[in-house]
């Protein structure tokens, strides 16, 4: 007995397919973004401004967020010890709030391009 299959891909479920990392990679860089917001060190706000105005930015997977003021790799650097002037916020805002909130962003990020995509 002889059988014979020929796989037909269904094109608009290939395409997604592709697409999917890409979305989902946004997703995680813009959820970290919005949930290190109130993290930020706040003394003028220009830190959390910049942040925000900067958006998510990139293409083709390879996203990045950051604060762009002069001095923000400073503030980044500041020991654990700092004493901050707004309660709550810390060094390494994106660090921290990924360590934390990790595999709740990419749960959500992973659902949200599959939603989105397919």
């Amino acid at each position: 007995m002889e059988v014979s299959v020929r796989l037909v891909p269904n094109t608009k479920t290939q395409s997604g397919l592709k697409r999917i990392p890409d979305r989902v990679m946004f997703a995680v860089a813009r959820q970290t973004l919005d949930m290190a917001y109130n993290t930020i060190p706040r003394d003028t706000g220009r830190l959390r401004t910049s942040s925000m105005g900067g958006g998510v930015r990139g293409s083709n997977g390879n996203y990045y967020i950051g604060s762009y003021t002069g001095y923000a790799s400073h503030v980044w650097n500041m020991p654990d010890s700092t004493n901050w002037t707004t309660s709550g916020t810390n060094n390494k805002w994106y660090t921290r709030t990924l360590q934390r909130h990790g595999a709740t962003i990419m749960n959500n990020a992973i659902n949200k391009g599959w939603r989105e995509t397919m």
